[in-house]
């Protein structure tokens, strides 16, 4: 009898280390799937993981990042060690805007979300990273953003020309209702004249 129940056990042993397996393949190719580069980072900044998402936007393997600090990928690091700290603090910190560095030393502008990681416990075991690359969008910000100032000068311009004509016109119409005065004066003062003579 006792047999049978350590062979029981060791067959609910199998089935759930076979369970736990399949969960983890799962995962890896969720994440492999996943169009967002995620990264996986200890408490203290330490790559852990990254998808093959976040090796194409970085150009980095997983070989390269893993053991590395995440600040060392990052210009703004000072910035990404405070978001660290912040998201140990509040959980998630969302929509924050940094500047990532290849391996080929190109800068890619990414939108970064952050999200704690903690054990059943509730211990912190260290955070999730997602990043979007938004290089293209910021780009055609810029874009749209010089051409609005363009067209701001060139409206601006157009004002001060108008307004230029406007005085013009206004300097012009002025001039015109003197002389029509003075018209009208001296016909009044020949008509005076005439009736005197």
């Amino acid at each position: 009898m006792i047999d049978n129940n350590l062979d029981t056990i060791k067959e609910e042993l199998r089935r759930t280390q076979e369970d736990l397996n399949d969960i983890a393949s799962y995962l890896d190719d969720f994440l492999f799937f996943l169009p967002i580069a995620v990264s996986d980072v200890s408490p203290i900044g330490i790559v852990i993981h990254i998808n093959k998402s976040f090796e194409n936007i970085s150009g980095f393997s997983a070989l390269d990042l893993i053991g590395e600090h995440l600040a060392d990928i990052f210009v703004e690091k000072a910035k990404i060690n405070e978001t660290l700290e912040l998201t140990r603090k509040k959980g998630i910190v969302e929509n924050q805007e940094f500047t990532l560095l290849t391996k080929d030393k190109n800068e890619v502008i990414v939108n970064a979300f952050f999200s704690a990681r903690k054990d059943k416990e509730g211990n912190l075991t260290g955070c999730f990273l997602g990043i979007v690359d938004i290089s293209a969008f910021k780009k055609l910000q810029y874009e749209v953003e010089a051409k609005v100032e363009e067209r701001t000068k060139e409206l601006q311009k157009k004002m001060e020309e108008l307004e230029r004509f406007n005085k013009i016109i206004i300097g012009r119409e002025l001039k015109m209702i003197e002389l029509k005065k003075e018209i009208k004066e001296l016909k009044d003062q020949l008509e005076k004249k005439s009736k005197n003579t």
